[in-house]
């Protein structure tokens, strides 16, 4: 069984985090109206679902022939989440992004979840290890992750879309973000702790 549920917290701050997907769902919002964009969840969720496990598969491969290959994730995984953090403070690109894709479709959503390297931050260091240990370990993780993706793709689609139609007057995308990398830093924390 898990040990420790902690890494709820994480997966929440790294799925709200500010990023390709997320405008896209904002994007969508605006331009579709979040009744037609809810469909679009379902192509997010596999995204993240195929992702992630082929990371944990190339992770379990590669564990036996190369034991440092672990370690070089978790250190990578550890800057790509300063860095980020870092780059959210500085930059708010989600009206911009919405200028770029006027017509998205669920495909669309669906290869950019998979090639966020999001995936390869929850393989390597969010979930638990114990995920692949056996069926009722991966069926729980994935329905809790399932559970919090939900909301925070609805809280992308509301929000973004009332930033994006200036519905929004006191906060703006740059508070959101700069938020956004705070929330990831303090979520995170334990996550990093766990790395060293």
């Amino acid at each position: 069984m898990i040990e420790s549920w902690l890494f709820v917290l994480a997966v929440i701050a790294v799925l709200m985090i500010p990023g390709p997907t997320n405008a896209l769902l904002a994007s969508s919002a605006h331009q579709q109206g979040i009744a037609k964009t809810s469909l679009f969840i379902p192509a997010k969720l596999l995204g993240y679902f195929y992702a992630i496990n082929l990371w944990a598969l190339l992770i379990h491969l590669c564990g036996p022939v190369w034991p440092n290959f672990i370690h070089i994730l978790h250190f990578c995984s550890a800057i790509y989440v300063v860095w980020l953090a870092f780059h959210l403070w500085k930059a708010s690109d989600l009206e911009k992004h919405n200028q770029r894709h006027h017509s998205i479709r669920p495909r669309q959503l669906f290869f950019s979840t998979f090639k966020n390297p999001k995936a390869l931050l929850f393989a390597a260091g969010v979930l638990p290890l114990e995920t692949w240990n056996n069926p009722t370990n991966f069926v729980l993780v994935f329905a809790a992750f399932s559970l919090v993706l939900l909301p925070t793709a609805v809280f992308w689609m509301s929000f973004g879309r009332a930033i994006l139609a200036g519905q929004s007057r006191q906060i703006k995308a740059d508070l959101l973000y700069k938020g956004s990398a705070m929330l990831l830093i303090m979520c995170m924390l334990p996550v990093v702790v766990r790395f060293f």
